[in-house]
């Protein structure tokens, strides 16, 4: 298989993988969400060493899940993944704290 072959597949995906990113990367959020308020399943947060050290977790994951796609999708340009990467991870927490915050009122 020759490399442009490859690079041609590799940009053909960008439009279904852009989709794939929009689905899982909200769960991702929520999931780091849950792990910093302590509702992770199954652990439960008994201590304040404990919820700082869930909470600086969760930042760290959320970072890192953040900061590595966009290089892998700047790296392979897969520019309307890159967009749908950055969007859902600043979008989801924005929205799901506002609604925590509507909610609470």
């Amino acid at each position: 298989m020759s490399a442009i072959r490859l690079w041609r597949g590799v940009r053909r995906a960008d439009g279904p993988l852009a989709v794939t990113v929009g689905v899982v990367n909200p769960l991702v959020c929520c999931g780091l969400l849950l792990m910093t308020i302590g509702g992770v399943l199954g652990a439960e947060v008994t201590t304040g060493a404990q919820e700082n050290a869930a909470e600086g977790l969760a930042l760290r994951l959320f970072v890192y899940w953040l900061a590595g796609g966009m290089l892998l999708f700047a790296a392979l340009a897969l520019w309307r993944t890159l967009l749908t990467h950055l969007a859902t991870l600043v979008l989801t927490p924005t929205v799901v704290l506002g609604l925590a915050v509507l909610v609470s009122r």
